[in-house]
């Protein structure tokens, strides 16, 4: 029953498309056994490393069915049957009765956690790690009936596998131990052996990849941790987000949250023995589970709740049948009310919006075989639908280069801590020398389908573009050869090679706050060591750094306040030696890239 639930609620999941960050995984190019070691072992995002949930899966999947979503979707929905599969096994055991088993399955199979790992696949890691929570804990329960150290030494392996998956799994050795404590005392230490992987993963983590100071990934270790642990748990009950999607009002979710937290905690002091300690055990499950991402203040998440979700469910199942059955009947049908509709129209957005992505990427590769060699610049591109394709660059992703942003496309609100929207943009100066060169096509997405508006962008376009320097130069673009100095190679259809000194001609700073940024790639000869790469602005120096074989180097510098005002100003890059490609004159330094302002 709870699978079938699962999936007459959650259906719609399994036909999203692609968006937002599926696009970056899906970038993933693996040429040899050094890129499929970098891949799987290489920090990403915040400092991450989950080789099996993101890296490893996204790399077969691209290899067996490229970008055809519902493989993908198909088996993050196997998994999560497996998981409510296994999630009914450890209530059976912990509870003795198979409604209430069901029952607790059915809690988390519905919560509104499970809304975004259901629907968008970049969030698989939520349900892979859920499996190795679920499939350890079962073998080690298995472990405890029969005393055959086999089921404890596979889930020894189960744990270790979790650690390919999301960190949270460093939670389970405590959620074990937690476990062990109020149910099977005597075993409580064999715990602790756990304990040591989840440690020295901790620090490794720490030592390895520095934590963010600032920005939405920072940690607070302050008094907020205990207001972001209530945003959670009414999040997990429902009534909140209900109100943000359905009109009701926020004292009245509020009051819900306190009614259906009163009968929980009600039904956990009326129940005697096993079903209490059972039920101290879920709630010590989410609280443990929940604690890595509590000093998170500035970025919380409805994901980020789906395993502690499970010790809600574990709670539910053992303390409520201790209530007079009308009571939880009155809990389960606030619980389901809530949790169910949100869940619906969470999932018709997400839907809409993966079809949208698909509608857009299909439109512009239509237009690319009508127009082969022509740039596309795209206006009416909503926020909605910059956001869940082209930040991303899911174009790029499905092989469509030359596609861009015009530079007056309106609508599109910028969001702290990413990339501004220019960076997407066609700069004004290439824009109308492209349309002057009957060079680039102008395409209106407004209407959900591409419309071709180039001659009257056109003819209007010179009155309303400003042909100002650009802040951004992204050297391996054709059209931004007017802003190249001396020292460039020709356009090799992704970037240029400089030689041992090249420049690049940008907007002057607006403010004391704007640095320079680079973006440069040293490719050839390993062998031979990294490049030393000094720049400098308007004759002033302002940095030297390195630059490693087979790696992207992205630096940041900071600028002179002199050169504030400036409309123009000159970067100079210059390298430590060059080399030379067999059956290639050229003396060759860096590849590039983008100079930019930001």
């Amino acid at each position: 029953m709870p699978l079938l639930i699962c999936l007459l609620v959650c259906y719609r999941g399994l036909f999203c498309w692609f968006q937002q960050d599926d696009f970056s995984w899906l970038r993933m190019e693996m040429h040899s056994v050094a890129d499929f070691r970098r891949l799987l072992l290489e920090p990403f995002a915040q400092g991450t490393i989950r080789p099996l949930s993101e890296r490893f899966f996204f790399l077969l999947f691209r290899k067996l069915f490229d970008l055809h979503a519902f493989p993908y979707r198909l088996f993050v929905f196997l998994t999560q049957f497996a998981n409510l599969l296994l999630l009914t096994a450890i209530l059976r055991r912990l509870t003795g009765s198979r409604p209430a088993a069901a029952t607790g399955a059915l809690v988390w199979a519905v919560n509104i956690a499970l809304l975004y790992p259901l629907a968008w696949t970049s969030t698989y890691n939520q349900i892979l790690c859920s499996f190795f929570y679920l499939a350890a804990l079962l073998l080690f329960l298995r472990h405890v009936e029969t005393g055959r150290w086999s089921f404890y030494f596979w889930q020894g392996g189960a744990f270790l596998l979790g650690f390919g998956a999301l960190e949270i799994i460093v939670a389970y050795p405590f959620v074990l131990l937690v476990y062990c404590l109020l149910l099977a005392r005597r075993h409580a230490w064999k715990a602790l052996p756990l304990l040591i992987p989840s440690a020295l993963y901790t620090v490794l983590h720490l030592w390895f990849i520095p934590r963010a100071t600032t920005g939405p990934y920072a940690l607070h270790f302050t008094g907020s941790m205990f207001r972001t642990l209530w945003n959670y748990w009414t999040w997990a009950l429902g009534p909140v987000r209900f109100s943000k999607v359905f009109p009701i009002r926020e004292s009245t979710a509020l009051a819900l949250v306190l009614l259906l937290t009163v009968i929980l905690f009600l039904a956990l002091l009326l129940s005697e023995g096993l079903r209490r300690r059972t039920g101290l055990f879920g709630l010590a499950w989410f609280l443990l589970t929940l604690g890595p991402v509590l000093p998170l203040r500035d970025h919380t998440n409805d994901y980020y709740l789906t395993i502690p979700a499970i010790g809600l469910a574990v709670a539910a199942a053992s303390a409520l049948p201790s209530l007079p059955r009308l009571v939880g009947l009155l809990w389960l049908l606030v619980y389901f009310g809530c949790s169910v509709p949100v869940l619906e129209r969470g999932l018709d957005f997400l839907y809409e919006r993966g079809q949208a992505a698909h509608r857009l990427i299909e439109s512009v590769r239509e237009a690319r075989a009508r127009r082969p060699g022509k740039t596309i610049l795209l206006t009416g591109v909503s926020d909605y639908l910059f956001y869940a394709v082209i930040y991303d660059e899911g174009l790029r992703t499905a092989g469509l280069s030359g596609v861009y942003l015009a530079p007056d496309n309106e609508g599109i609100a910028p969001r702290p801590g990413l990339l501004p929207v220019d960076h997407f943009e066609l700069p004004a100066r290439a824009t109308l020398a492209a349309l002057r060169a009957g060079s680039a096509v102008v395409c209106d997405v407004s209407s959900g389908r591409l419309l071709d508006i180039t001659n009257a962008y056109a003819a209007s376009a010179p009155a309303r573009l400003k042909a100002a320097p650009p802040r951004r130069v992204n050297v391996g673009d054709l059209y931004m050869a007017d802003q190249l100095g001396s020292g460039w190679s020709g356009f090799e259809g992704t970037h240029r090679w400089m030689g041992r000194r090249a420049q690049v001609r940008l907007a002057g700073p607006r403010s004391p706050e704007d640095r320079l940024r680079i973006q440069a790639i040293h490719s050839e000869q390993p062998q031979a060591g990294p490049v030393h790469l000094s720049v400098s602005v308007d004759g002033i120096p302002i940095g030297r750094v390195e630059i490693r074989n087979n790696r992207t180097g992205e630096h940041i510098f900071p600028l002179p306040p002199s050169l504030i005002g400036k409309q123009e100003i000159t970067v100079t890059l210059e390298t430590d030696r060059t080399f030379r490609i067999p059956g290639d004159e050229r003396d060759l330094g860096l590849a590039f890239g983008v100079v930019e302002l930001i």
